[in-house]
């Protein structure tokens, strides 16, 4: 069964560069997301005019289960891929995230996209990316 979810857009009034600046300053680790545990860099590409870069990342988030449940599923953390892709050219940042853990049952993907809109301030998207889903 394929569920669908897709946030409402989200305006920030700040010039884009700002809110991306904010944005990478939660990595490795951010005190302020306490589910997110921390990451590490698997590959990192940039272009040579240095206009695009694309980071691929392995999160760990602390999962939110009674502890019986953790030990039960053999579990402490789960663990997902980012993979950013930021192209400052076009001022767009593409965030594609999708689960490792329980991969072989379970599939979550998630995509969100942060552009400038025509009144010039930062504007964030999320939508599924499933192959099936009505958009």
């Amino acid at each position: 069964m394929v569920q669908t979810y897709t946030s409402p857009i989200r305006v920030y009034k700040t010039p884009f560069e700002f809110v991306m600046a904010a944005y990478e300053k939660r990595f490795p680790t951010c005190k302020m997301i306490p589910i997110f545990v921390g990451s590490e860099i698997t590959s990192e590409i940039t272009s040579e005019d240095k206009a695009v870069t694309v980071i691929e990342r392995r999160c760990k988030l602390n999962v939110d289960a009674p502890y019986l449940l953790r030990k039960i599923a053999g579990v402490e953390f789960v663990y997902f891929i980012q993979k950013n892709t930021l192209d400052r050219r076009r001022r767009t940042l593409v965030i594609e995230a999708w689960n490792e853990s329980f991969a072989s049952r379970l599939v979550i993907r998630e995509t969100c996209k942060y552009s400038v809109s025509s009144f010039r301030v930062a504007v964030a998207r999320v939508t599924p990316d499933y192959p099936d889903a009505r958009r």
